[in-house]
């Protein structure tokens, strides 16, 4: 199953979450309907972005290489050169 099906439904839930709390703050404080409205399109846009790049983050952290990859490329190079490089000893 891919990431992106996997994850289609978390941008809403956490939308959707932080809206009912801005939503029941401002009937907690008792604000006006047009203040409420003004918050509650704020939090819609701040947390849809923030769940945009947590999602795109979170993709991209997934689809790294595993570092011991990378330490077995790094020791095949040395090995099949016969010495070390500056390159090479800086990552080890």
């Amino acid at each position: 199953m891919d990431f992106k099906t996997k994850c289609k439904n978390a941008r809403a839930i956490i939308v959707l979450t932080a809206t009912l709390i801005a939503m029941l703050l401002n009937i907690k404080y008792e604000r006006d309907i047009i203040d409420s409205l003004i918050i509650l399109i704020i939090v819609l846009i701040v947390f849809y972005i923030i769940a945009t790049v947590a999602i795109k983050l979170i993709d991209k952290i997934r689809l790294m290489e595993p570092k011991t990859k990378i330490d077995n490329d790094v020791k095949r190079n040395t090995d099949e050169s016969g010495n070390n490089t500056v390159e090479n000893a800086e990552e080890s």
